[in-house]
């Protein structure tokens, strides 16, 4: 064969291979990079797959929780209040217009500390002003309708030396940055731990046999969370504070304290030192 023989077979030979190639299927004669597909997720589908999967693997207990199941989406978030925003919603805001029983004012009554009034708190069936207000009242605020102000003149000593005037303990204005949340939270704070250990558990001992039985982790909100403490620390001053004086109540700590350092000290001289009969530090209000 002449070298144009072979030539002419070569140039044959590589249009024929060509063409093959093109009927080829997907095959592309440009070279472009492989590119695989990127799936997205969002992140409450990421959790909600994930809860979905413990729910599988992991069979609930009827230990786990004390209340009703909600949507695993968990709570919408709540929308700013804007009626709270105006510096005056304290002392001209509603209260008592509705199903909640309340005047805002003179000091507390029995019946606007019953048990139904307590539930109507955690289940939001009365603003978050009517939760305050019920509070400050029972803290010893007084409204004074002619300068539409709060008087501190009868509030628990303790108490008053930090907040002359009543500190909002919901956060009406449900906006949770940290400035202008964070004196509600702290003042929200300062009641709970007012609240001696052995009446922590208040909220539920008198309202499971209304049928509340608390609410579930998943659906928890700083208000949901801050209305409970607020009932919780109510029932506590219902049951221990409520008609009894600051000097009253300072002689009946003073009793409960020797009578509780004497049972003490017959404790350990019956059983021993015990490293963990620890209780937390109570700061009272008065």
């Amino acid at each position: 064969m002449t070298s144009t023989s072979k030539t002419t077979f070569l140039l044959a030979l590589s249009i024929h291979c060509a063409a093959s190639f093109r009927t080829v299927p997907h095959f592309s004669t440009t070279r472009t990079p492989s590119i695989r597909p990127i799936h997205r997720i969002s992140k409450q589908a990421h959790f909600a797959s994930t809860e979905n999967d413990d729910k599988i693997s992991s069979p609930k207990s009827s230990d786990d929780c004390s209340c009703d199941d909600t949507p695993s989406g968990g709570p919408a978030p709540l929308q700013p209040f804007l009626p709270a925003m105006d510096p005056k919603y304290s002392v001209r805001g509603p209260v008592g217009d509705g199903n909640f029983l309340l005047s805002r004012n003179g000091p507390p009554t029995i019946e606007e500390l019953s048990n139904d009034q307590m539930l109507k708190i955690v289940k939001l069936e009365c603003s978050d002003l009517e939760v305050n207000t019920l509070v400050w009242k029972c803290l010893g605020y007084r409204f004074n309708e002619e300068t539409e102000s709060w008087d501190p003149t009868d509030v628990f000593p303790k108490w008053k030396e930090k907040y002359p005037s009543p500190p909002d303990l919901i956060g009406m204005q449900r906006v949770y940055s940290r400035e202008v949340d964070q004196p509600s939270l702290r003042s929200n704070q300062a009641l709970v731990r007012s609240i001696p250990v052995d009446n922590k558990q208040s909220l539920k001992e008198h309202l499971k046999p209304l049928g509340w039985k608390g609410y579930q982790y998943r659906e928890l909100t700083p208000n949901k969370t801050r209305r409970a403490q607020c009932a919780n620390w109510l029932i506590f001053y219902r049951e221990e504070l409520f008609g009894y004086t600051v000097e009253e109540l300072r002689e009946r700590r003073r009793l409960k304290k020797e009578a509780e350092a004497e049972a003490e000290a017959k404790r350990i001289a019956e059983e021993g030192e015990d490293a963990d009969n620890w209780k937390p530090p109570v700061k009272e209000v008065f």
